[in-house]
């Protein structure tokens, strides 16, 4: 048992912080709830807004390269289909630059129909500067306009609808035949504008792409 006296004295020590407190807002005044947090917009996380965040151009925006892998893919999924002059679809076969016009219609990127022409469509692009997607052109003495069109899928290897008698298949560009008969490439694959900048924060890019309209 503590002597009475003792126990006085921290019943008073006790009662000085509820005194303070009391002492901080005066009797009858209105208690007013605490204030609420205005919700980050997406808008105040761009650019000049004083975030710290470092900013980068993120890979949701398309690049030629991204771009070539798609058209690499629909080609790839045709390996296989019969050679055919004058074809231009799965169902009839391919002829070489049949197959090329049908890859990419179906990406939905109109290239010309012959061969001659696809090596003057698009821009010139050195070899050792390939990227998938690009039209790769060959000189084929004995082909009907001297020319043979392929699609580049990277890696030094390229897809094609050979010569009858045979199928769209894969090939080395660096086999001998085909380095001797390489002519040019052709890139008509152009990366469309794309000003998204997002942080490498994965929960503000996520924030940033649900508040960015469709």
């Amino acid at each position: 048992m503590f002597p009475r006296s003792r126990t006085l004295a921290l019943l008073v020590l006790a009662s000085i912080p509820a005194l303070a407190l009391c002492a901080c807002q005066p009797k009858g005044a209105e208690v007013l709830p605490a204030p609420e947090t205005a919700p980050v917009s997406a808008r105040d996380l761009l650019p000049g807004q004083g975030t710290p965040a470092t900013l980068y151009r993120a890979n949701l925006c398309p690049t030629v390269m991204s771009l070539g892998r798609d058209v690499a893919d629909i080609a790839r999924q045709h390996v296989g289909i019969r050679y055919r002059s004058g074809g231009a679809s799965p169902k009839s076969g391919f002829d070489c630059s049949g197959f090329v016009y049908w890859v990419f219609s179906k990406y939905g990127v109109t290239v010309p129909r012959d061969s001659v022409r696809q090596s003057r469509a698009g821009h010139e692009v050195a070899r050792d500067e390939l990227l998938p997607g690009d039209i790769i052109i060959f000189r084929i003495a004995n082909t009907p306009n001297g020319r043979h069109s392929a699609i580049y899928l990277g890696e030094g290897r390229f897809i094609h609808s050979p010569s009858a008698g045979s199928s769209v298949r894969v090939e080395k560009l660096n086999a001998s035949y085909w380095s001797s008969h390489y002519l040019t490439a052709r890139r008509v694959l152009t990366a469309p504008p794309c000003d998204l900048d997002l942080y490498a924060d994965p929960e503000v890019t996520e924030t940033m792409l649900g508040d960015m309209p469709s």
